[in-house]
């Protein structure tokens, strides 16, 4: 009447949205070569196939295997990954929509008896395992320069700074003699507090400079010496004591005092030279002791009541030679508790 009508035997023809999802679905699937790849992504799981791997599976071009991936990604039957320089695909999340979850239903039993799929399944079986044959001919072939690449991407000491996370926490650590503050900022990330002692103001403002340009707020510096600790009777979990004894006076008079701000069950963690006859140590470097036999720090370390002693000695083997072509010398760590019962001593 008004001319937008259609007429009496008009016929409009209009497509459900849910009808052309399945007819769509249909028409993706209904290709012999895409059920072939569905059937092996099936079989394959995680971590998906690369195009080759399929290739190869199916005995077909690559380009053609492309070909056909693309339409099963743009049908969200098949979803793809980056994996270094190629791609690894697999079945989709959820196994794609409900309508291809159903048609896969429907094909898995004709699938498995089909010869071809049986075919393609077992040349997969052999991609799958050449695979795993060839993964870890990176490390074999690595093994002489792994050390270096590690280094070259994450540095010397991030496998060091690792164990530093073994630390409680909740503890309150002592980094006595701190000098510029290196041990102080290592350990301030893993622990609740440092309380860093050190008597030359020199290097008490250069342990400054690095704390507030690191921004650890748990770091307190304290001017003072290790004769006469400016910390109250049982405040540290743990003292850590590096390089610093050799330049003492009063070595048994320190660890007295380390003793007693250790906690009961707290310990102590010295680092310092074995006996050396590098001159320039004691006249240049302010040395007052050339190294220290263990058997005579562990005979003070008793003497001042810590118990469970233990030592190593650091073998290190990138050991430097000196300008003068002196060997360094070595190192030992020792490991003393103050014990539980504080009046045992």
């Amino acid at each position: 009447m008004n001319g937008l009508l259609p007429e009496r035997n008009t016929v409009i023809s209009v497509t459900p949205p849910a009808l052309r999802r399945w007819v769509e679905t249909l028409r993706t699937l209904a290709d012999p070569m895409r059920c072939r790849i569905v059937r092996l992504l099936e079989h394959a799981a995680e971590p998906g196939l690369r195009v080759g791997e399929l290739a190869q599976a199916l005995k077909l071009p690559q380009s053609t295997v492309s070909r056909h991936i693309k339409t099963l990604v743009e049908a969200g039957v098949v979803d793809g990954r980056r994996d270094g320089t190629s791609m690894l695909y697999r079945l989709a999340s959820l196994a794609g929509s409900p309508e291809i979850r159903q048609l896969r239903t429907i094909s898995r039993d004709y699938l498995a008896q089909d010869e071809q799929i049986r075919a393609d399944e077992k040349r997969l079986l052999r991609v799958l395992r050449e695979r795993q044959r060839r993964s870890p001919d990176f490390f074999n072939a690595s093994a002489p320069e792994w050390d270096t690449i590690r280094t070259q991407w994450f540095g010397d000491y991030f496998h060091l700074e690792t164990m530093l996370a073994a630390l409680n926490p909740n503890w309150v650590v002592g980094d006595l003699g701190t000098g510029t503050g290196t041990m102080a900022a290592l350990l301030a990330p893993y622990v609740r507090q440092v309380l860093a002692v050190e008597p030359a103001a020199a290097m008490l403002r250069a342990a400054k400079n690095r704390i507030q340009a690191l921004q650890l707020e748990n770091v307190v510096l304290l001017p003072g010496r290790l004769e006469s600790l400016p910390l109250e009777v049982q405040c540290l979990d743990m003292a850590l004591v590096s390089l610093v004894l050799h330049h003492l006076e009063d070595v048994a008079g320190a660890l007295r005092d380390i003793f007693r701000v250790l906690k009961p069950g707290g310990f102590l963690l010295i680092v310092d030279l074995l006996p050396h006859e590098v001159a320039m140590f004691k006249e240049k470097m302010g040395h007052r002791w050339m190294g220290f036999v263990p058997e005579q720090m562990m005979e003070m370390l008793l003497q001042a009541g810590f118990v469970n002693i233990s030592r190593h000695t650091l073998e290190s083997r990138k050991t430097r030679p000196q300008r003068n072509r002196t060997a360094a010398p070595k190192l030992f760590v020792m490991r003393a508790s103050r014990p539980q019962d504080v009046s045992g001593r």
